[in-house]
């Protein structure tokens, strides 16, 4: 895939990400219909160790499958039993998971529409499953027009619309504004976290929550240290969905921590990442157990 192809699909998807409408949609597949897509795969168990050896040492460089070796491509699976492939607009993007692939494929978004298509146990299409995390529909009902991309369904707008809240507009506004927005959520969570889903919703769908949907539990610690905990609603909970967000405030430091409990991808348990300032994240593994979350944050250090 050219660089500026690359550039624009990743711009259209991370503007997709953050305003959900069908503008954003059309472009985004307009631009997928004539791209070249790469998909994580994985060799056959019988596979000669050899020949896996022979092209993991190539890794990296662009190299043709030798004949008769048919890689699988990688499959992901959510917390409801859902198997989705993965496809990604670029290779950086694909090795941004845990779980690394030996192989990077590359081919035309139509022929991932149609590989999808054609396995019953598929649901659709992920695009680049480890940022943006956009589904996409595909048409299994007639083959052979599987070639487009439908629009997003109710139940996959909730679950961006909520993931854009918990993700990325919380987090942003509480490292912009520090302390006096922390103070204003712990008197008025309700009022403040409406308005970012209202937001964060696009025309047509409704945003389902109100303000009593939010519980916020606040702890002074000591003198300098604040513990916030805010349960989210209960409602449209998916895989990577938070039913629950966890601030730390140091007071002498002015010092704020942003912890989102995640719904994991793979299991029924639940992850633990931080979102950082500079609007990236880390995983720390799996989250405390229920009811234990505060006293997490309390020991919590660097």
């Amino acid at each position: 895939m050219k660089n500026q192809e690359n550039q624009e699909l990743e711009h259209l998807a991370s503007l997709l990400h953050k305003e959900n409408t069908k503008e954003n949609l059309d472009r985004l597949v307009k631009c997928l219909e004539k791209s070249t897509l790469y998909v994580p795969a994985a060799f056959p168990p019988d596979t000669d160790p050899a020949l896996i050896r022979q092209i993991a040492s190539a890794a990296g460089r662009e190299q043709k499958i030798p004949e008769g070796i048919s890689p699988r491509p990688a499959v992901l699976q959510n917390g409801q039993g859902k198997r989705f492939l993965s496809i990604f607009t670029s290779q950086e993007q694909a090795v941004k998971g845990d779980q690394q692939c030996p192989l990077i494929l590359t081919m035309p978004f139509h022929t991932c529409l149609d590989l999808a298509a054609s396995d019953s146990s598929i649901s659709g299409v992920i695009l680049n499953a480890f940022d943006q995390n956009i589904p996409l529909n595909v048409n299994k009902n007639n083959h052979s027009n599987s070639r487009q991309a439908q629009q997003l369904t109710e139940t996959q707008l909730h679950a961006i619309s909520r993931q854009r809240v918990e993700a990325e507009l919380l987090p942003k506004l509480l490292f912009q504004k520090g302390s006096i927005l922390l103070e204003d959520l712990q008197q008025n969570c309700g009022t403040l976290l409406l308005q970012l889903y209202h937001e964060a919703y696009p025309e047509g769908i409704e945003c389902p929550y109100q303000e009593e949907d939010f519980e916020c539990l606040s702890i002074n610690v000591s003198d300098e240290l604040t513990i916030v905990r805010i349960t989210m609603p209960s409602r449209y909970i998916y895989a990577g969905i938070c039913p629950m967000i966890l601030i730390r405030w140091e007071k002498a430091t002015d010092t704020l921590r942003y912890f989102a409990i995640v719904t994991d991808e793979n299991e029924d348990g639940k992850l633990l990442f931080e979102a950082l300032a500079d609007g990236s994240n880390r995983n720390l593994g799996p989250a405390p157990a229920d009811g234990s979350e505060l006293q997490y944050m309390i020991d919590l250090s660097d």
